[in-house]
């Protein structure tokens, strides 16, 4: 089975995004850290680059931030509108790779938040340079980046294969999602195996895609190219201190 592109990978998942996601409690370990960082820069107006199905930017909009959202997939925004508009938030969501984002968006944000593993999405170096040199002009001078990777520092030399299963209802079907890696000479193979229960019998879907396992070196080389200073490097969304062999995350700020 050939990998999907992260459109075509996404698209497909969104149906069982918020069923493979805690969101009450991932929300409350990651807000404080970021609305921390906001206050440091005096952000109000923020782009969340990789919003998924909505809920970064749902929850900061409803704190009092004016909050616009993007992401590759489709199917992810029209959930992330279908949640906004269920949550009373008026957000702009729109389609867009994060080499899409000065064209898509005409405002210079305060702030921009890159959540949830996404950038490893991006697979090359052309398009990696192309994606920090795009979010940086959508930023204000001043403006701050968070960005969010899993520390593939530890994992590459670790190769952990399976990953957490979640539990969940859709409609009235039961619900599971597994998530497990296959690693290659230069790239990680993300696999999602989603199980339904239909009338007593279970069905299988397993989809995949490519991942770039990007090391702290190498977004630091990236970021300082594009034109970002003063990057700083943390362990999670907690705001601990990065340790390269311990820390599950790798979270970088980053100023214009």
């Amino acid at each position: 089975m050939n990998p999907l592109t992260e459109r075509e990978f996404y698209d497909r998942l969104a149906e069982f995004f918020d069923v493979m996601t805690d969101w009450h409690s991932r929300l409350a370990v990651e807000l404080p850290f970021i609305e921390t960082i906001l206050a440091r820069h005096n952000a109000r107006a923020l782009l969340d680059c990789a919003c998924g199905t909505g809920w970064h930017a749902i929850a900061l909009a409803q704190r009092g931030y004016r909050v616009a959202g993007s992401d590759a997939s489709a199917e992810m925004i029209a959930r992330a509108r279908a949640n906004a508009e269920r949550a009373h938030a008026t957000i702009p969501f729109a389609v867009a790779r994060f080499d899409e984002l000065p064209k898509t968006f005409d405002e210079r944000f305060d702030a921009i938040v890159c959540l949830g593993n996404s950038f490893v999405h991006v697979l090359d170096d052309a398009t990696a340079e192309a994606s920090f040199s795009a979010m940086r002009a959508s930023l204000r001078a001043g403006g701050a980046l968070i960005l969010h990777n899993l520390n593939y520092d530890k994992r590459w030399s670790e190769k952990p294969r399976w990953f957490a299963v979640n539990a969940g209802t859709l409609g009235n079907r039961e619900t599971l999602v597994w998530r497990f890696a296959d690693y290659g000479a230069t790239q990680i193979t993300f696999n999602i195996a989603l199980f339904t229960k239909n009338q007593g019998a279970w069905s299988v879907n397993v989809q995949s895609t490519l991942q770039r396992p990007y090391q702290k070196s190498e977004l630091g080389s990236f970021l300082r190219r594009a034109g970002f200073c003063d990057i700083a490097f943390y362990g999670n969304l907690k705001g601990e201190p990065f340790d390269v062999a311990h820390s599950g995350d790798l979270v970088i700020v980053a100023t214009v």
